[in-house]
């Protein structure tokens, strides 16, 4: 697959994300929840710079320096659907509570995540540690979002495992 070609369609998957990200700071009531929307936009930012970057080194150069590529996330150690249904708009004003916004979150990062993958299997060299990178980093906010979102919903889940009482069985 043309290099540029898929710096373009990752393109189009961080803005998409980032504004979700954006959007929910207004839609979020909650400081923290405020707060972890605004670290996540952050972020995607810093991928839509990093890709715009590349797309520039890639014309101009043909070489992409991946050490430009961080994320303010953390791992979660320390804390499939086609390009066509990423295209569609995100609503003005996404609908419903924290939750609504979180699961839209986590499925545009899992369609993200998905996206990179498949990069990473139609590369090579540096441009396939690239999307690498991008790929362990959209798995971060894949955590992060789960995580929220077990919080959110209180429905005994911790990180998408059922968390068990060892007192009361």
């Amino acid at each position: 697959m043309n290099s540029e070609k898929i710096f373009i369609e990752a393109l189009q998957y961080e803005i998409k994300i980032r504004d979700l990200y954006v959007s929910a700071q207004d839609i979020v009531d909650d400081e923290r929840g405020k707060k972890i929307f605004n670290a996540l936009a952050v972020d995607e930012q810093s991928h839509v710079d990093f890709i715009e970057y590349s797309l520039e080194i890639l014309k101009a150069r043909g070489q992409i320096d991946i050490t430009k590529l961080e994320t303010c996330i953390p791992s979660k150690e320390k804390f499939e659907d086609e390009i066509e249904k990423m295209r569609k708009k995100i609503p003005e004003r996404i609908l419903g509570d924290v939750k609504r916004v979180l699961n839209a979150a986590l499925k545009l990062e899992i369609e993200t995540s998905r996206f990179y993958e498949d990069a990473c299997e139609k590369t090579q060299g540096p441009i396939k540690e690239i999307f690498n990178k991008l790929l362990e980093i959209e798995k971060r906010h894949e955590d992060v979002v789960q995580i929220e979102l077990d919080h959110a919903s209180n429905n005994g889940y911790w990180f998408n495992f059922m968390e068990i009482d060892m007192e009361h069985g």
